[in-house]
């Protein structure tokens, strides 16, 4: 006996009544207790919905849906990482390292023009403010979207959080870099290159957290659920 449609909303807002608000989490709820459901009533014809999805409920224990919630942040947050570590790693190789090799002359010409000790912390410094002000903006988007359609998706938040992280963050690191560096290490043309190549990789890095994961994700997110375009 297959579910019908206004039982599978039923399905949907159960999860909501829950603390389950992303729809691709829901999604995956609905999916496994839409399958238990039917094969209970394979063997037990009888059994009204309620008392099936409710006995299906207690199976996730005292917190309910909560310990699969956490299960999957913990999930999504090791993809995501995979996927900018995967995608980080295409810039050392060809074509990409062609680009990279470029930013970094660029870095240096720039540096041997400007001859200042702030320079480096300056500039990654202001690129993360820029950063920081469109994941802001993303953030707002995000919203108005959700807001529009009815829908929250829960990968969008594991990004949002983790770029916030990143960005909040990497203002502290950079200046303890160059403290370090300024400290411990006599100023030389080689300590200047490591100075250089430290920038690339870090500019890389927001970039891809910001820009190329994004779009990807979208992409993969719009195969998974038409709701998502």
């Amino acid at each position: 006996m297959k579910l019908s449609a206004q039982q599978i909303e039923q399905l949907y807002a159960f999860t909501r009544r829950h603390y389950v608000e992303w729809y691709d989490l829901q999604s995956e709820l609905v999916d496994h207790l839409a399958n238990a459901i039917e094969q209970e009533w394979e063997q037990n014809p009888n059994r009204s919905f309620e008392e099936i999805l409710n006995k299906e409920f207690q199976k996730f224990g005292v917190f309910g849906f909560m310990d699969v919630v956490e299960e999957r942040q913990k999930f999504l947050n090791k993809k995501y990482s995979r996927l900018i570590w995967s995608y980080y790693r295409e810039f050392f190789g060809l074509p990409k390292v062609i680009l990279t090799l470029t930013l970094f002359f660029a870095v240096h010409t720039i540096n041997q023009l400007i001859v200042n000790p702030d320079f480096f912390p300056t500039i990654v410094f202001s690129f993360s403010l820029i950063g920081l002000i469109y994941t802001l903006k993303r953030r707002n988007d995000f919203k108005r979207k959700a807001k529009m359609t009815g829908l929250k998706w829960f990968f969008e938040d594991i990004m949002l959080n983790r770029d916030s992280i990143l960005l909040f963050l990497l203002p502290s690191a950079i200046f303890n870099f160059f403290n370090f560096f300024q400290n411990n290490l006599e100023s030389s043309q080689w300590t200047l290159i490591v100075s250089e190549i430290a920038i690339v990789l870090v500019v890389l890095l927001v970039f891809i957290q910001l820009m190329v994961v994004p779009k990807r994700v979208a992409k993969d997110l719009s195969k998974l659920y038409p709701e998502y375009c």
